[in-house]
């Protein structure tokens, strides 16, 4: 299941990009292409696996691109003033049949207003000997859970131990749930983040197709996520919002 890692692709600098940035203007401050690698990394994993081998994996989480720290909290704002607050539980648990982490995301309601606040959710992350990340388990709408190895649901992968440009893979396999796919489309530029200059991951993940058990397509819809190496998550898309790493 796991390849050997190659070397990240060169960094370059963004003099003006900042995380809030749109999308093209931080593509478009690109210089010539990344450096060709070779079969790594992707490659040989098998995504989505139904059944992750438990030997395969350790009990913490520490990729650059994704460290899962017991007790970290980050809040993420959007436009609007709203507030999102996530949170990283503390020791592992057996999700999927391998050890994992919870993160718990919920609202910050003070700042919504008026408006309708989203239902409070928990996804699990677990990582291999490899340092890829994998996601195990989360929240449904109901209140129960989804695991990997359960009801024909699959564990996707979140980011891998050395990204490549170019890299493509299942992040979400889940019967009743809309397929989400991500692609590696920047690594290594530098960029503002919460008011340090950090080197980030670009990624692109777009959601949709058919479901599992319906068989029939969902229109695809296309956002992104900038990782930022040491911190993770910085900013993320959802359906009518932008959410943008605030600080603790």
């Amino acid at each position: 299941m796991l390849a050997p890692m190659t070397p990240p692709v060169s960094r370059r600098r963004l003099l003006t990009a900042a995380v809030a940035t749109p999308p093209a203007v931080l593509l478009g401050a690109c210089g010539t292409g990344p450096a060709t690698a070779p079969p790594s990394g992707v490659d040989e994993l098998t995504v989505p696996t139904p059944t992750p081998d438990p030997a395969d994996f350790v009990a913490d989480v520490d990729n650059p691109w994704w460290p899962l720290v017991g007790g970290t909290t980050r809040v993420y704002g959007d436009a609007t003033g709203r507030r999102l607050r996530r949170t990283v539980g503390g020791a592992p648990e057996r999700v999927g049949g391998v050890p994992a982490t919870g993160v718990r995301t919920e609202a910050v309601a003070a700042t919504w207003g008026t408006r309708a606040l989203p239902s409070e959710r928990t996804s699990w992350f677990a990582q291999d000997r490899r340092r890829n990340v994998w996601l195990v388990g989360g929240t449904l709408a109901d209140g129960s859970r989804w695991e990997a190895g359960v009801d024909g649901a699959e564990a996707g992968l979140v980011v891998t131990g050395v990204p490549r440009v170019g890299d493509g893979y299942v992040r979400l396999a889940v019967p009743g749930l809309a397929a989400e796919r991500v692609r590696v489309r920047e690594v290594g530029e530098v960029a503002p983040v919460a008011g340090q200059d950090l080197e980030v991951l670009l990624l692109e993940v777009t959601t949709g197709g058919p479901t599992r058990d319906e068989g029939r397509p969902r229109a695809a819809r296309r956002g992104e996520e900038l990782l930022a190496r040491g911190v993770g998550l910085a900013r993320f898309d959802e359906p009518g919002a932008t959410w943008t790493l605030r600080g603790p």
